[in-house]
């Protein structure tokens, strides 16, 4: 059953300020492993990351076979933002999306951009060690969800220039 992802103002911030490592994998389990150096938060459900030609060739075609994608915040962020997200995955090619990422992911990362993978999410687990380990999330209201987080976790990092 699938469920919906509310990204909380904490995750949202994470996610673009980290970068995220994009894992996907052909249906036979072979995975492939990039790093999303420039997310953008497009909708309380999607993330658009900007990818440079060898990143996005690393993973089209796995992810031409299985549009199943996971990502975990990078840095410091196995840490302090312990959540794996999951979703379908496709490439844009154009629109106001395509135009608004690309231009963001060249002046703050200097990425010259040669894909844009979309993830509409669909799972959220919990990878806080101990007993919250593996608890799925998308279940949770959205307030539900921001409570719990608050109970949690204090910090909301600053985006990096």
């Amino acid at each position: 059953m699938e469920m919906t992802v509310n990204l909380t103002g904490r995750m949202k911030a994470w996610i673009e300020a980290m970068g995220c490592h994009l894992c996907v994998a052909t249906p036979r389990g072979e995975p492939f492993v990039v790093l999303g150096r420039y997310a953008q938060v497009t909708a309380d459900d999607e993330v658009a990351f900007a990818l440079a030609k060898d990143e996005a060739k690393v993973i089209a075609p796995a992810l031409s076979e299985n549009p199943r994608v996971a990502f975990g915040v990078s840095r410091q962020g196995g840490i302090r933002a312990a959540y794996q997200f999951k979703g379908t995955g496709r490439f844009l090619h154009e629109g106001e999306v395509v135009d608004r990422v690309v231009a963001w992911a060249k002046e703050e990362k200097g990425i010259d951009t040669a894909a844009i993978l979309s993830v509409h999410l669909t799972e959220l687990y919990c990878t806080k060690p101990g007993y919250e380990a593996g608890q799925r999330l998308d279940g949770m209201s959205p307030d539900e969800l921001d409570a719990w987080e608050r109970q949690r976790w204090k910090d909301v990092p600053g985006k990096r220039a």
